[in-house]
């Protein structure tokens, strides 16, 4: 009996440790897969980071007109940014030089406001041509110049003879008399004047007349009879 029962403890035993070594075995597993798995994504990201340096390096740190390859090389850059942030959760800090990237952007946008400036004043005809149609083109080569101007600090040297031909253009602009395309019609005239007086004037001079007549003939006659 105690034979019998030293083996049921041998098979107990046993039985415990194989379910021991499944259990650790299994976890050993899932911990190794989940280090394999964090592994490969940090490498992931951090290839996405590298293409995105890469990029970043060929974009010129300085630049006073822009050109296609550069336009292309910020845009590449910018894009391999976005993705390393967006899908790898990749954060500033992770760049080496994500400020070289930024300027060169802000350098873009003056190029192309500055650009916009010079081909809406390019639009306006000489001053001796222009008329009051010209005043939404006008207006229009101002606004453009003073974006370039007041939020990229573009200065007169930028815009080259553009600047002083927009400030001619828009003194002639000032000095454009248009007539007035629907006149006042001129008043009518006062009626003439009607020659003979009213009515009543008529018979108070008529009876004036007879008075007077008779007055004058009643002293006539009475100079007479004196004689």
């Amino acid at each position: 009996m105690s034979k019998l029962a030293r083996y049921g403890f041998l098979f107990i035993v046993l039985l415990v440790g194989l379910t021991v070594l499944a259990f650790g075995t299994q976890t050993v597993y899932a911990t190794n897969e989940s280090e394999v798995e964090l592994t490969s994504a940090d490498a992931d990201k951090e290839a996405a980071i590298e293409a995105a340096d890469r990029a970043i390096r060929r974009v010129p740190k300085s630049f006073r007109y822009l050109d296609p390859v550069i336009e292309e090389s910020i845009t590449e850059a910018r894009a391999l940014v976005d993705t390393a942030m967006a899908d790898y959760g990749a954060e500033r800090a992770d760049f080496d030089d994500l400020d070289r990237l930024e300027a060169a952007e802000w350098q873009k946008e003056k190029s192309e406001a500055v650009q916009a400036a010079r081909d809406a004043i390019d639009k306006i005809p000489p001053p001796a041509q222009i008329t009051e149609e010209h005043r939404p083109i006008i207006e229009e080569a101002r606004r453009l110049t003073d974006i370039a101007m007041e939020d990229y600090g573009a200065t007169r040297l930028d815009l080259c003879w553009r600047y002083q031909a927009l400030v001619d253009a828009e003194d002639r602009l000032d000095d454009v008399v248009e007539p007035d395309p629907d006149p006042a019609p001129d008043p009518d005239p006062d009626p003439d004047p009607d020659p003979l007086p009213p009515t009543g004037a008529i018979t108070t001079t008529i009876v004036s007349g007879l008075l007077l007549t008779g007055a004058g003939l009643l002293f006539l006659g009475k100079r007479k009879n004196r004689f």
